[in-house]
Order: C-alpha cells, then sequence, then structure tokens
C-alpha cells in the first residue's frame, strides 16, 4: 500500500473534522444557547464530545506530545465553521488541561474522562488580584499539614470558573533565599472553605467568563497534588502559555477566515459589489496566518521541550492587525463582522506584554551577534 503524504493527511483531517462538525450541528445550536450570555452552552459542549473532538486528540502515553498540528488545524476548522472563538479557545484549554493531567501523575483518571466525555469542566487558577500571574508577585499560599495541605488567598481572572467543577490551582508550598516555589493542586470545586465570587462581567470570548476564588483554610488531600512539589511554575504555568499562545493561531485564521465567508456569501446583502483584488488580498493574507498557526503547531510537536516561537507569533500577529485593518470599513455595513474581529483582537493581544518583552532580547541577541561579526 502506498503511504499517505502529509499533504493527503491534512485533506483527509479537515474532511472528517467538517463532517463531524456538520453532524454536531454546532453553529444553531450554539445559536440558541447564547441567547442566554451569563451560561455556558453545555448542550453544544456535549455536542462536540460525542462527536470526538476532545477525545480523538488525546493519548494514554503520559510522555508523548498530543497531536499539535491535527489540534491546530481542528481549531481553524471550528472557529471557521461555529464562528466563536470562545467555544475554540475553551476546547483547546480542555484538552491542554487533560494532557497536564495525565502528564503530571493526576491520580483520578475518571476525571480527566469526565472532561474529554463532555461531563466535566477543569479551570486553572495562577493569577491573583492586581498582580496578574507574575511569581513574584503571588501570594496564595498551601501549607502542608499531615495527609493534608491548607489553601489560603485568593485567584483572579479564573476562566470559567463559574462552571468548573474542578480547579487546577497553584500556591507557595516553600520559599527558599527570597525565592517562592508553587505546587499544584487539583481541588474539586465543593470543597469547604473555597469560596467562588460572582461572574465577572464579558467583554467577549463568550462563553470564557470569570471569576475570582477565595481559600480560607481550604483543606485538602496530599493526593490532590500533581506534578513535582515545588516545581508547578516550570512544569504547568509557563508551557500553558506558550501551547495556548502558539496553539490559538490557527483557529484565529479561522474566525477570519469566518469573516471572509460571511462577506461573500450569497445571502449577505451589500450596498456595493465586493472589489475582487482586494477580497484576494485578504484571502492570502488570512491563508498566511492559517500557515504560520499549523507551522507554529508542527514545530511544538517536534520538540522534546516547548520552543521559542515569538518569531512566528509577531509575524502571525502583523498579518491579523493587516486583515482586521482592511475590514474596518465594513463594520458598519455587516454588523456581523464586528463580534468576531472584537474576539480576534483581544486573542491577539493576550501576551502582547511578555512577546514584547521576547522580541526586545531577540532585537538584543541580533545586535551582539553583529558586532561580533564586525
Amino acid at each position: 500500500m502506498t503511504p499517505i503524504t502529509c499533504q493527503e493527511a491534512r485533506h483527509r483531517l479537515e474532511a472528517e473534522i467538517s463532517l463531524s462538525l456538520q453532524k454536531a450541528n454546532i453553529f444553531h445550536i450554539l445559536q440558541e444557547e447564547y441567547t442566554q450570555p451569563t451560561s455556558f452552552p453545555f448542550k453544544t459542549w456535549k455536542r462536540l464530545a460525542e462527536q470526538q473532538l476532545l477525545q480523538r486528540f488525546t493519548t494514554n502515553t503520559s510522555l508523548a506530545n498530543p497531536p499539535y498540528t491535527d489540534i491546530a488545524l481542528t481549531g481553524y476548522l471550528m472557529s471557521r465553521q461555529h464562528r466563536s472563538l470562545g467555544l475554540t479557545m475553551t476546547w483547546l484549554g480542555q484538552l491542554l488541561k487533560t494532557h497536564f493531567l495525565r502528564t503530571l501523575g493526576c491520580h483520578d483518571p475518571a476525571y480527566i474522562d469526565a472532561i474529554l466525555n463532555g461531563d466535566s469542566l477543569c479551570a486553572l487558577a495562577i493569577s491573583e488580584p492586581n498582580v496578574g500571574a507574575h511569581p513574584k508577585h503571588l501570594s496564595c499560599s498551601a501549607s502542608k499539614d499531615g495527609a493534608n495541605y491548607i489553601l489560603n488567598g485568593e485567584k483572579a481572572f479564573v476562566s470559567h470558573g463559574p462552571y468548573a467543577d474542578r480547579f487546577i490551582v497553584l500556591a507557595i508550598t516553600s520559599q527558599q533565599q527570597g525565592r517562592k516555589h508553587f505546587s499544584a493542586f487539583l481541588v474539586p470545586a465543593d470543597s469547604a472553605g473555597l469560596q467562588l465570587m460572582p461572574p465577572q462581567p464579558v467583554k467577549g470570548l463568550h462563553p470564557s467568563s470569570h471569576c475570582n476564588i477565595v481559600f480560607t483554610d481550604c483543606r485538602i488531600p496530599c493526593s490532590t497534588l500533581i506534578g513535582t512539589s515545588g516545581h508547578a511554575f516550570a512544569e504547568i504555568s509557563l508551557p500553558m502559555r506558550t501551547l495556548e499562545d502558539s496553539l490559538m493561531l490557527a483557529p484565529i485564521a479561522g474566525a477570519m477566515q469566518a469573516q471572509l465567508d460571511y462577506l461573500a456569501h450569497p445571502s449577505t446583502p451589500h450596498r456595493s459589489p465586493l472589489e475582487q483584488q482586494k477580497l484576494g488580498q485578504l484571502l492570502s493574507l488570512t491563508e498566511s496566518a492559517k500557515e504560520l498557526g499549523i507551522i507554529a503547531a508542527s514545530k511544538l510537536e517536534q520538540q522534546t521541550c516547548t520552543p521559542d516561537l515569538t518569531a512566528l507569533i509577531i509575524g502571525f500577529r502583523s498579518l491579523v492587525e493587516q486583515v482586521q485593518t482592511a475590514l474596518l470599513e465594513w463594520h458598519d455595513e455587516y454588523p456581523g463582522l464586528r463580534e468576531l474581529a472584537n474576539d480576534i483582537k483581544l486573542l491577539n493581544n493576550i501576551g502582547r506584554q511578555a512577546t514584547a518583552a521576547r522580541t526586545v532580547s531577540l532585537a538584543e541577541h541580533f545586535l551582539v551577534e553583529q558586532r561580533k561579526k564586525g
């Protein structure tokens, strides 16, 4: 049998995922559920799971990388078809959390299965009020007390906090020479001493709502510890940020393509014909953005440690800004573009400050190398 090429495998995956999304009928169900903007679309979520759009990307081998390229391509198709970057971001976040739970030795595999079956949502709690996620300024702590840990502190801006049934919580478990060491715990939402604060107003990326969590002498078993004690920042926080930044590139490109699909759809009323030259340029830029997203995912897949994809991310953001600037003139005429544009802008700006710091490092390294040559 002749082996299939990478391009053929990609086309096959696109066909399979597109068919699964059509069977799930997500776009229409999602529109019905979005009439209640403060709730999570559990019916839509369950349909995604029933079509194996969560399970098919997981592996029972804890040390193996997930198929990041397939995940990125699927994210592109999802955003293009159901036009909800927030839902795609939720889907990606749950996939990554199940991977970390497996890799870091979660003692409750049934809970991982519940996430993949669409029956549970897991939230990540790292940031804290007024300080963000910078490790030097975090203060939530977990002190050992026999067979338990006692959590105290507050977490902020916890995505899906109002709906999650468990939280991956990063807390300080020791300090040495002024340096804080963090451990991660899988904490049930109904734990005594855990208080969910009221949901925060959603400014976009629905259904990714947020809330704060307050821990007051919250006693949890030592078995809830995941990963290596004292190493949670390196094992979870840093790689999660890079993975989310990199794997959301293709879904953002999918949302951009959805904008162009909307403009070109026969049912879309036009005051004036679309200029084909301009549309062709926008299609080219959007396809380039998609390919950058796929390349970023493939680099993640090929390496055992998380690579620095700053250059790809910066190039991608430039393409996004060019397309969104060109589409501004159509916002008033086509209101459907505005909501997608807002979500694209929000995601394109996430992590921009951290990327800016890495950009400066790129420049500094380049200048040093040039001086050496001179």
